[in-house]
C-alpha cells in the first residue's frame, strides 16, 4: 500500500438504496465494472449483506464514490453504517414489484441523515410491460411526494444498459452542484467498517473518510485513546497520496493490536472523548408510534449502534412526524459530534422510528440546558461563541475545542471571533474579558504584596503565580503571557515580578552592605545572624552563603575554604575535622560547620569520621 500520484478528489458520496432484489448491485456493476458483492454468501444468498463500494467517472470528470448498501430488512444496521456520510441517494425502484416495505425505509433512513437530494432508478423495465412500468413509476411519485423529496425518476436496465446515459447525466448535475470535502474540519474521522490483516502488510483499516484528510506517516487515534501510524493510504483499491472526504479508503496501519481495532471503531485526527449522553434535536417518522419519555431505542451512528434512553426534558411524548429537544442516554459509548445524524429504531418490532440531529456532545448539566439548545440550533456564533466561552470561565478553550463544540469549522470560529464583546482571545485561547481581567488584577496585586513583604525577593515562582490568578494552569499561563506583553510584568528565570520589583530600597541596601562587610571581616567564623530580608539579599546576589539556619558565610571565603578541602582530600585522600581546623585556623564549631557546608554543597561526602571527595570532584 504504497502512496501514489495523486487523483482528483471524490465529488459526491451516493449511496445506493432500496428493497433486496430490485437491482441495486447489478446497476452498480454496470456502470462502474465493480461487484460490490465481496463476501461468499452474499455471492451464494444473491443479496447485500453489508455495504459494497464502488467509485465512478461521470461523464463531466468528476469522480464519485458508490456505496451499495444492503436491501434485507435484516441488514438494516449495515444499511444506515453505509449510508452516513453519504451525500445524495441512488433509490432503486424494481419495474415488477414497485415501492416495497425496505424501499420507504431506506428512503426514512436517508431522510433522517439529512440525504434529500438524488434520483430514482426504475430497474428492470424491459422485464414487464409498459402498463405496469408505468405504474411501479406512478407508485415511486408517490412516495417521493409522501417525503417532499423532489427526484428524477429514471427507467434503466443494469442488463441491457437501457437508461444509463439519462441516469449518468443525472448523476452529474448533482456532483456539479455539491459543495467540495470539508478540509477546514475540526477533526479527521474514518469510522472503521472493516479491519482485517492482510498477508505482506499487516493490519488494514476501511471505511468512508468523513472529513479532513489522511496522508501516509499521519498519526491517528481511536475513541478509547490509542494512537496508530498511517504507512500507506488507498482509495478505491488505489495507492493515493492522501484521502479526502467521500474517499472509500483503505489504511494500512501500524503501531495497535488487531483486536484493538474492530469494525465500529472511529479514528480520528485528534482524541476526542466518546460521549455517553447527547442532546439532540429529536424527530419521528410519520408512520411511528408515540415516543413517551424513558422509551429505549437502538441509536445508530456511523458503523457503531447501541441502545439509548430517551429523555424529553420539555414534553411528556413526541407524536408521529413531530420533533422535540431530547436527551440521549447511552448504554456504550461513541465519539458524535454536534451536528451529526443519528438513526433510532425500535427494539421490538425492530422498525426504523425516527431520528436525531446531534446538538450537544458533551452536555455538562444535569438537565439539558435549553437555551444553550436554541443556540446551538441557531447556529449563530456570534451568540453561541460568548455562551460556549463562560462554560468554562477558569479553562479558556481554543479555536478548535470550539469547532468541535459548536459544529463550525476553525476558520469560522476564527473569521467570528474579532469584536465580539464579552471575550478575550489571548494567543489563541479564549476568556471571558471579565474573568480574565479579574484574573490579571489578583495576578499584580499577588505581585505588589509580595514586593512589598519581601523586596529583597519580590519574584512569584511560576506555580505561585498561577495559583494568584486564580484560573487553570492553561488561562492562567495566557494571562501572564499577556501581561508580560503589555510590559506590566516581568518574567525571568527566577519567576515573575513587576517591572520596577528589582529596585531595592535605599534603607535595605543600606543594612545589606552592613551586613556583607561584617560577613567579610568575619571571615572563616561568620556570625550567627538573622535570616531577614537583608541576609536573603546577599544570599540571592551570591555575596554570601548559608552555613546553617543562623550561619551566614562570605561568598568568597566560602569559595576559598571548600577550595582547601578539595586540595587536602586530593593530596592526602580524605580530611578530618581536626585537619580542617588546624588549616583554617579555627575552632571545631566552625570547621563542624564548614565541613556540613561541603557535604550539602556535594563536594565531599561522610565515610565514618572523616570526608572524602565525591566521584565527581575526584578529578580536580
Amino acid at each position: 500500500m504504497a502512496s501514489g500520484s495523486s487523483v482528483e478528489n471524490i465529488s459526491l458520496t451516493i449511496g445506493t438504496a432500496g428493497h433486496v432484489d430490485h437491482g441495486k448491485t447489478t446497476l452498480v456493476r454496470y456502470l462502474t465494472g465493480t461487484d460490490t458483492d465481496r463476501l461468499d454468501e452474499e455471492h451464494e444468498r444473491g443479496i447485500s449483506i453489508v455495504p459494497g463500494y464502488a467509485e465512478l467517472t461521470l461523464p463531466g470528470g468528476r469522480r464519485v464514490s458508490l456505496v451499495d448498501v444492503p436491501g434485507h430488512e435484516r441488514f438494516v444496521k449495515n444499511m444506515v453504517a453505509g449510508s452516513t456520510g453519504v451525500d445524495a441517494f441512488l433509490l432503486v425502484v424494481a419495474a415488477d414489484d414497485g415501492v416495497m416495505p425496505q424501499t420507504r425505509e431506506h428512503l426514512d433512513v436517508l431522510r433522517i441523515l439529512g440525504v434529500e437530494r438524488g434520483v430514482v432508478a426504475l430497474t428492470k423495465p424491459d422485464a414487464v410491460d409498459e402498463e405496469t412500468a408505468s405504474l411501479a413509476e406512478l407508485d415511486a411519485e408517490e412516495l417521493l411526494e409522501s417525503t417532499g423529496i423532489e427526484a428524477r425518476i429514471i427507467r434503466v436496465s443494469g442488463a441491457t444498459g437501457e437508461g444509463t446515459g439519462e441516469l449518468l447525466a443525472a448523476l452529474d448535475e448533482l456532483a456539479a452542484a455539491e459543495p467540495g470535502g470539508l478540509h477546514d474540519a475540526a477533526v479527521t474521522r474514518l469510522p472503521v467498517d472493516r479491519a482485517f490483516v492482510l498477508k505482506g502488510i499487516g493490519l488494514v483499516a476501511t471505511g468512508t473518510l468523513w472529513s479532513g484528510e489522511i496522508q501516509p506517516g499521519a498519526t491517528l487515534y481511536t475513541a478509547s485513546g490509542r494512537t496508530l501510524r498511517v504507512r500507506g493510504v488507498q482509495n478505491h483499491g488505489r495507492p493515493a497520496e492522501a484521502a479526502h472526504p467521500g474517499a472509500r479508503t483503505a489504511l494500512d496501519v501500524t503501531g495497535i493490536e488487531t483486536s484493538d481495532l474492530t469494525a465500529g471503531e472511529v479514528l480520528l485526527s485528534r482524541p476526542v472523548a466518546a460521549a455517553r449522553v447527547l442532546d439532540v434535536r429529536l424527530r419521528l417518522l410519520e408512520s411511528a408510534a408515540p415516543l413517551v419519555h424513558g422509551t429505549r431505542l437502538r441509536l445508530y451512528h456511523g458503523t457503531r449502534s447501541t441502545n439509548a434512553r430517551v429523555r424529553l426534558p420539555d414534553t411528556p411524548e413526541v407524536s408521529p412526524g413531530g420533533d422535540a429537544l431530547a436527551r440521549l442516554v447511552l448504554e456504550e459509548p461513541l465519539v458524535a459530534l454536534p451536528g451529526d445524524r443519528v438513526v433510532l429504531r425500535s427494539l421490538s418490532p425492530q422498525i426504523t422510528t425516527g431520528g436525531g440531529t446531534v446538538l450537544d456532545a458533551d452536555p455538562t448539566s444535569r438537565r439539558p440546558d435549553l437555551g444553550w439548545l436554541a443556540a446551538l440550533e441557531s447556529g449563530d456564533l456570534s451568540k453561541l461563541m460568548p455562551l460556549a466561552v463562560s462554560r468554562s470561565p477558569a479553562e479558556g478553550i481554543t479555536p478548535g475545542e470550539l469547532s468541535l463544540l459548536l459544529s463550525a469549522t476553525p476558520g469560522e470560529i476564527a473569521a467570528a471571533a474579532p469584536g465580539l464583546e464579552g471575550i478575550l482571545d489571548l494567543g489563541g485561547i479564549y476568556a471571558p474579558a471579565a474573568e480574565a481581567e479579574t484574573a490579571r488584577e489578583r495576578l499584580l496585586g499577588a505581585l505588589g504584596r509580595r514586593a512589598e513583604q519581601s523586596p529583597e525577593s519580590p519574584e512569584l515562582t511560576v506555580a505561585e503565580a498561577r495559583n494568584a490568578t486564580g484560573l487553570g494552569a492553561r488561562l492562567a499561563d495566557a494571562v501572564i503571557r499577556a501581561a508580560g506583553e503589555a510590559g506590566e510584568i516581568h518574567s525571568g528565570e527566577s519567576g515573575v515580578s513587576l517591572p520596577d520589583a528589582d529596585a531595592v530600597p535605599e534603607e535595605l541596601e543600606r543594612e545589606a552592605q552592613k551586613l556583607a562587610a561584617t560577613l567579610r571581616d568575619a571571615g572563616a567564623e561568620p556570625p550567627d545572624v538573622e535570616m531577614g530580608p537583608a541576609a536573603r539579599l546577599l544570599i540571592k546576589r551570591d555575596e554570601a552563603v548559608q552555613l546553617s539556619d543562623k550561619m551566614l558565610a562570605d561568598s568568597e571565603k566560602a569559595t576559598e575554604i571548600l577550595q582547601d578541602v578539595k586540595s587536602v582530600c586530593l593530596s592526602e585522600g580524605e580530611i578530618s575535622l581536626a585537619g580542617l581546623r588546624d588549616r583554617i585556623g579555627t575552632s571545631r564549631k566552625y570547621a563542624q560547620a564548614w565541613l556540613e557546608y561541603a557535604d550539602s554543597a556535594g563536594i565531599t561526602r561522610r565515610t565514618g569520621d572523616v570526608r572524602v571527595l565525591t566521584r565527581r570532584h575526584r578529578a580536580g
